[in-house]
């Protein structure tokens, strides 16, 4: 039985937090501006006409390198021109071969650099991945067409800062390109990633600015400001370039998964943001391009640029970064929650799980019950999960499944045959080793007795409190999510609950609705259905881009839900199999009416 009066009085420090935490809401650094007009961009130079376009616009480019699929000979003929044109534009070229995993499996991929050197040594760098998937992926090559345009526009304009032109490759197939690009520049003094992706489509789908790593990083408030700020002043058809709420941002910390440009840069630890008006799913395959959208994005990142170069502190030879020592953390109502006050608040509403679980924990033990071998049993539990991901892992480390080297859309890399295949033996993986490792595993832990007994229901609430604390030590975002389940399954184990029949499946579902509210976001995020969605969590998985801890708390989570299923099941089972209670009171089955205790006229005449 858990101590309920304990468990009400640890919600004081959690009230407290909540006061604490609304005095630590601070204003949302300013966005970098600049008084220099952006109409230098040349939309019909970047554009191009419908007929005879000029050389390196998005028209020519189009229909000189239709395809241009990751590494491929199209794709390393336009990192040629590329490279050319910005030689022509007196920057200083590099170009450098990597062999990187794409959605075409390992190809070598071209990256080529153009240097503007400036008065400080701080740079600000702009990114434009060339491939595409389909033919001829106009859209998706406006990024580059308006890279060189850049090119043409700061040839001759005064920079306080180096700029940095990259045209990479890989972007539709887990950014491979920026990925290397973002390894070898680590630790270099960059202000400013700036990623371009559909520059030019017609189709719209907000955000504009995406700022989602594949890692703990984040961009600083201020340039994502910065970059929203230009294209609420350049793009006039839809001048909102729309944002995350905190709900959304909440999910991105709590998992970080990304498949746009910009998710390899962050990871490295490089500020990165990406502009694309079709947001982070990139274009459709084929999909139509607009000048006037060019004419407005161009513009746009010709402010932002200007005005990340005016930013910082300082001379031009010690400027300082230009957005340095702002606050990171979640942007909700025009405020920013700092992260240490989301890590004291979540810490706060754990303590009350925590200190009743340790409670009915030591409790158990003292009363002699096999605590520790139920805590086996659960572990046994888990362990199917655990052998599933583990394989899946494998299956990407052996090559036998093709996986990326970030998170990818499914429609980039479908399934297939051989995909589904595989993906069928994972499961199968888990079937065989729930039917035959899993009950091996629970006879060596020398478990006796039913999970009724409650030494069960002690093992899964210790345990899942002591994985939620674990989560909530490195990332409290993600312990957030679990914290629903560390309460309602807790007092659902306890053997003295009061949580039966509808009650008791509410508790359960309420844990898991959580984590299931965070698929249903990145379905709809990325545009997903939900065979989908577990094709591109699969690649992830066999891919690596979940650590290893995150199969583990994933797999004990699961084998905590699974035995308190075996538990109510137990109780149950048990419940319908106890006899009726005896009566031990005279009540309306034994009661024979007035006088049938005596004192009564009629019974003193017998």
């Amino acid at each position: 039985m858990l101590d309920s009066r304990l468990y009400r009085a640890a919600f004081l420090p959690a009230l407290i937090a909540v006061f604490v935490c609304a005095f630590s809401l601070t204003d949302r650094p300013a966005p970098a501006t600049t008084p220099l007009a952006a109409d230098a961009f040349d939309t019909s130079r970047a554009f191009g006409a419908p007929r005879q376009p000029p050389r390196d616009s998005l028209r020519e480019l189009g229909a000189t390198f239709p395809d241009r699929r990751p590494g491929s000979a199209g794709d390393g003929r336009l990192a040629n021109r590329v490279e050319r044109a910005l030689r022509r534009t007196q920057f200083e070229t590099a170009r450098t071969v990597d062999s990187a995993r794409t959605v075409d499996g390992t190809r070598d991929l071209v990256t080529v650099t153009g240097v503007r050197p400036g008065l400080s040594s701080r740079r600000i760098v702009v990114l434009a991945n060339r491939d595409a998937l389909a033919v001829p992926g106009l859209a998706e090559l406006s990024g580059t067409a308006a890279l060189l345009e850049l090119a043409r526009v700061f040839q001759v304009r005064e920079l306080r800062k180096t700029l940095v032109l990259v045209s990479t490759s890989g972007g539709t197939g887990g950014s491979a390109g920026a990925r290397l690009w973002a390894q070898r520049n680590a630790g270099a003094p960059i202000d400013a990633v700036i990623v371009l992706g559909d520059m030019a489509g017609r189709h719209v789908r907000k955000p504009f600015v995406v700022t989602w790593s594949n890692g703990s990083a984040q961009p600083p408030i201020g340039l994502v400001r910065t970059l929203e700020s230009a294209v609420r002043r350049e793009v006039n058809s839809n001048p909102n370039p729309g944002g995350a709420r905190a709900t959304g941002q909440w999910a991105r910390r709590a998992l970080p998964f990304t498949v746009s440009g910009q998710g390899e840069p962050l990871a490295a630890g490089t500020p990165a943001v990406l502009l694309s008006v079709s947001g982070e799913r990139g274009p459709a395959p084929r999909a139509p391009v607009r000048e006037s959208r060019m004419a407005e994005t161009g513009r746009a990142v010709v402010r932002a640029v200007t005005a990340i170069d005016a930013a910082g502190a300082g001379e031009p030879t010690t400027l300082g970064p230009a957005f340095a020592d702002e606050p990171g953390g979640i942007v909700t109502v025009r405020n920013v929650l700092p992260d240490w006050s989301v890590h004291l608040l979540v810490g706060c509403l754990l303590l009350p799980a925590l200190l009743v679980a340790l409670d009915g924990y030591f409790r158990a033990r003292r009363r002699r019950l096999p605590v520790e071998r139920w805590l086996g049993w659960v572990g046994a539990l888990a362990a199917p999960f655990l052998l599933a991901w583990a394989w899946t892992r494998g299956l990407g480390l052996t090559g036998a499944v093709r996986a990326p080297g970030a998170p990818v859309l499914a429609a980039w890399d479908p399934a297939g045959t051989s995909g589904v295949a595989w993906a069928v033996s994972a499961l199968l993986v888990w079937v065989l080793a729930w039917a035959f490792l899993r009950p091996w595993l629970v006879r060596r832990t020398g478990v006796r007795g039913s999970p009724a007994a409650g030494g069960a229901g002690a093992a899964i609430g210790a345990l899942l409190v002591v994985v939620t604390l674990a989560v909530w030590l490195t990332n409290p975002y993600a312990a957030a999510l679990l914290l629903p389940a560390a309460h309602a399954w807790l007092f659902l184990a306890s053997p003295g609950t009061r949580l039966r029949g509808w009650a008791a499946i509410v508790a359960l579902a309420g844990g898991a609705a959580a984590p299931l509210l965070l698929g249903f976001h990145y379905a709809r995020a990325l545009g997903e259905n939900p065979l989908e969605l577990l094709w591109s969590g699969f690649l992830a998985v066999a891919g690596g881009h979940f650590s290893p801890g995150t199969g583990l708390v994933l797999a004990l989570w699961a084998g905590c839900f699974a035995g308190l299923l075996q538990t109510l099941r137990a109780r149950r089972r048990v419940a319908a199999q106890m006899p009726p209670e005896p009566i031990h009171t005279r009540g309306p089955v034994t009661y024979a009416g007035p006088g049938s205790l005596g004192g009564t006229q009629s019974a003193l005449r017998h």
